[in-house]
């Protein structure tokens, strides 16, 4: 029942940033700049930038955790090619 009630909440939350950044984006547009409405809302150059922020930075971590995975395999056979020779000179 826990992690009913948790994926509840993440839905909701979820839910709740999608129709906030969704007013924020295709409703203030057309809300005049003296409205106190706006000031619930950040500046509108930020609806662009956090997506792309957001973005580059899951970007970059499965790159940087495909690279790990790549040289960690890379290592792990040049250990092994190491251990192969080091048995090979002791017969």
């Amino acid at each position: 029942m826990e992690q009913r009630r948790l994926g509840g909440l993440v839905l909701l939350l979820t839910a709740a940033a999608w129709l906030y950044y969704s007013a924020w984006v295709l409703i203030t547009p057309f809300i005049e700049r003296e409205q106190p409405v706006r000031l619930i809302f950040p500046p509108r150059d930020w609806a662009l930038a956090a997506p792309v922020l957001a973005g580059v930075g899951l970007f970059g971590t499965t790159l940087l955790t495909l690279g790990c995975f790549l040289v960690s395999g890379e290592l792990r056979k040049m250990r092994a090619q190491q251990m192969a020779a080091l048995a090979h000179k002791k017969s």
